[in-house]
């Protein structure tokens, strides 16, 4: 399944930030390939420097979203439950001895202005050692700096969006 989301902040990574980037790594179950498919990881990517990273990406224009009570929590345990130890344990086997920063790149669509829930949220995610990007963010910059139409479909898209922007 094709996720836009996560081919914007693909790209992103790529000609903002100047990343390497692997994307959709499964995580195989059991021995071999023939341990079926397991959890995925959205995005790994290196700087060149020797610095690692575990991207992922949560965003959803319409989010369906729990009750004003339960739906902090609820979204914070979601966006943690992301960076489970079976992926680590895979980043580890396939890279070993490599430490990963974790980004989780999400959509402010979630939270209630007037509550300050955004604000929580990331102070929490930062308790995991998890730092957070708003999906705006990443958007905002890929549209700024993209000035040609590439190979795939999503540069092409995100191009034709800037030019009737524009």
């Amino acid at each position: 399944m094709v996720n836009p989301a996560e081919d914007i902040v693909n790209i992103w990574l790529q000609e903002v930030k100047k990343w390497f980037t692997i994307s959709n790594v499964v995580v195989r179950k059991g021995r071999g390939s023939r341990g079926g498919r397991g959890k995925e990881i959205d995005l790994i990517a290196t700087d060149g420097n020797g610095k690692y990273f575990w991207i992922e990406v949560s965003v959803s224009p319409n989010p369906r979203l729990p009750n004003r009570t339960q739906r902090l929590l609820e979204i914070t345990k979601n966006a943690v439950d992301n960076f489970v130890d079976e992926k680590l344990r895979y980043l580890n086997k396939l890279f070993p001895g490599k430490k990963f920063k974790k980004l989780f790149v999400y959509s402010p669509k979630l939270f209630s202005k007037k509550l300050n829930e955004e604000k929580q949220f990331c102070e929490e995610l930062k308790k995991h050692e998890i730092k957070v990007i708003a999906f705006n963010d990443v958007l905002n910059e890929v549209l700024k700096i993209l000035d040609y139409m590439g190979y795939d479909v999503t540069r092409n898209y995100l191009f034709l969006l800037k030019k009737l922007r524009d």
